[in-house]
């Protein structure tokens, strides 16, 4: 049940290609992209209005209100009776603030740092846990009456982080209930990016981190009801959780990277997420997996391409990355079939059209010259395609066309006919791709009651690709071609040739035919697969490409450093 079982040309399905990537490699790349994420750091302030409520205030507005006081800076221990800077925050009207950082917290060993993504069974209810590398919260309350200053300032500890868990709605789709469709449409453009970093955690973590997306967060690693716990709930789940998911902003202001890759040629319009539980030999999810198999769940992205309809999301029915791939993979990049053999249909045309030919006869009698054979052939017609939906074969292109004339009596003075028929067939199997080309043009003349007929040209071309994929996703090939000329040499005998010249008009026929056809007859250049770049980019370094069962190209992938 693993990627050799992939067969997105399946009416189920109908992705034009599937990224996957396992829970274990996006948490193991989240994690070294944060150890080296330094921005950005989210500073927000609240002063009172007339009525007493928090407002939101410029940071460096609320510095120069209060005289260049930096509520950041006064230690925990100041007395906000007798401190200048405090008395200066109080006389701005300055309540509470904090200033964050998304990164890994200090002081933890690398093996300990909690997971940051959990994907469980539904893309609905992607588990996200904040970590920040920096946090600190502030409150300054003024007293009053009998009620004396009060000042709290408290940074995250090294070695206990605070870890707010939100639950994800990582279904971006307009046609279900997800809180993706009731997003105004810049903030769904926002979100569902389509460029080259549209698979990188990067842009995970912008989706993970946005407000809009999130359930209200919940806080570990502080004590409810200490005056930590509802500092932080009051400036940073609330007003400021609220705002941010109500403009579908990120948390704590994430960052994306647009990374320069080659381009796809398949170019993404259009994306959706779904979970893929691991599965059992079955096919069947495992009602209580083991961590490990918790790991090798894998975050789908089901991608359409080139403007096609993104079919509905449905639960696949194999595993993207087995257990014995684990250590060596992140994931799999999977291309439909039919989007293949449409990109080879699309680069084969223009050549099939020179070798497909109409023909023309036409043959006369005259008493004081005898019998007139004349014939051409007009390539560049259209032949038909059909793409098979299973079996090796994925592209066949057909053309055939006939014929034929003749002079005297029921063509007693001479006849011709030309019967040219073209074939191409475009297999895929293992780790090849087999293009098959015949070329058959049949010639039959008659001079008086003697006729002869045959394959003046047959010709067979056998082009097989042996694929291989650069590190950052071009597919790599070695040709080898096998040519063989089966074309028959058709004639009577001398004794009749003597009488009728038959063989003459035949190899005359016959040798226009082979030199007009030879120079269109070619074999199928190298580039026409090396120029086929996986979708990716630098995202991923490609490792492999290797046809599934049912003829999808699947190339193994790890995360490239998302550090740069």
């Amino acid at each position: 049940m693993s990627a050799s079982s992939s067969d997105l040309s399946s009416v189920k399905y109908g992705y034009d290609f599937v990224v996957a990537t396992t829970q274990a490699s996006i948490n193991a790349t989240m994690k070294l992209f944060l150890s080296g994420l330094t921005e950005p750091e989210v500073t927000v302030c609240y002063v009172a209005d007339d009525q007493g409520n928090p407002v939101e205030i410029d940071y460096d507005q609320l510095k120069e209100q209060a005289k260049g006081s930096d509520p950041f800076a006064v230690p925990a221990t100041a007395d906000p009776a007798t401190d200048p800077d405090l008395r200066n925050l109080i006389n701005a009207r300055f309540m509470m603030g904090f200033r964050a950082q998304i990164g890994l917290p200090p002081g933890i060993a690398p093996g300990a740092v909690p997971d940051i993504v959990t994907l469980g069974s539904d893309t609905s209810s992607v588990i996200y846990n904040l970590l920040c590398s920096e946090f600190i919260v502030v409150e300054l309350n003024p007293g009053g009456g009998y009620s004396p200053p009060t000042w709290f300032s408290q940074s995250q500890p090294s070695g206990s982080p605070w870890v707010y868990t939100s639950k994800v709605d990582l279904r971006l789709s307009t046609v279900d209930q997800s809180a993706y469709s009731r997003l105004p449409a810049p903030v769904q453009q926002q979100i569902k990016r389509l460029g080259p970093a549209a698979f990188s955690v990067q842009q995970l973590l912008f989706d993970l981190d946005n407000a809009a997306l999130e359930t209200i967060p919940v806080l570990s690693g502080v004590t409810p009801g200490t005056t930590l716990y509802m500092v932080l709930e009051q400036s940073f789940l609330g007003a400021y959780f609220t705002q941010q998911k109500k403009n579908g902003q990120p948390l704590l202001g994430c960052v994306i990277q647009q990374s320069g890759a080659p381009t796809s040629t398949l170019t993404l319009t259009d994306l959706d997420m779904e979970v893929s539980p691991f599965l059992d030999g079955n096919g069947r999810t495992i009602v209580d997996p083991t961590p490990d198999q918790r790991s090798l769940a894998t975050l789908s992205y089901l991608c359409a391409a080139d403007g096609d309809p993104l079919p509905a999301a449905v639960p696949f029915g194999w595993n993207w990355i087995e257990t014995a791939e684990e250590t060596d993979y992140d994931g799999v990049v999977a291309i439909n079939r039919t989007a293949l053999a449409n990109y080879f249909r699309n680069r084969l045309a223009g050549y099939v059209a020179t070798n497909c030919y109409r023909p023309t006869v036409t043959v006369t009698y005259d008493f004081s010259s005898g019998t007139t054979y004349s014939w051409n052939m007009f390539p560049g017609q259209n032949p038909t395609v059909t793409t098979p939906a299973t079996g090796p074969t994925v592209l066949a292109f057909h053309y055939d066309a006939d014929t034929a004339d003749q002079a005297g009596l029921n063509g007693d003075m001479g006849q011709m006919e030309l019967h040219p028929s073209y074939d191409v067939t475009v297999d895929f199997s293992g780790d090849t791709i087999t293009v098959v080309q015949q070329l058959v043009i049949y010639l039959r003349v008659q001079v008086y009651a003697t006729s002869v007929g045959g394959n003046v040209v047959n010709v067979t071309i056998t082009d097989t690709y042996t694929l291989a994929v650069t590190q950052d996703g071009r597919l790599a090939a070695t040709l080898t071609t096998n040519r063989q000329d089966n074309s028959q040499n058709p004639g009577t005998d001398p004794f009749l040739n003597f009488f009728t010249g038959v063989n003459t008009v035949t190899n005359e026929v016959k040798g226009w035919l082979q030199k007009a056809t030879s120079t269109n007859l070619q074999d199928i250049p190298v580039s026409v697969v090396q120029n086929f770049v996986f979708p990716g980019g630098r995202t991923f370094a490609f490792k492999s490409a290797q046809f599934s069962d049912f003829g999808d190209l699947v190339s193994h992938i790890t995360y490239t450093d998302p550090t740069g």
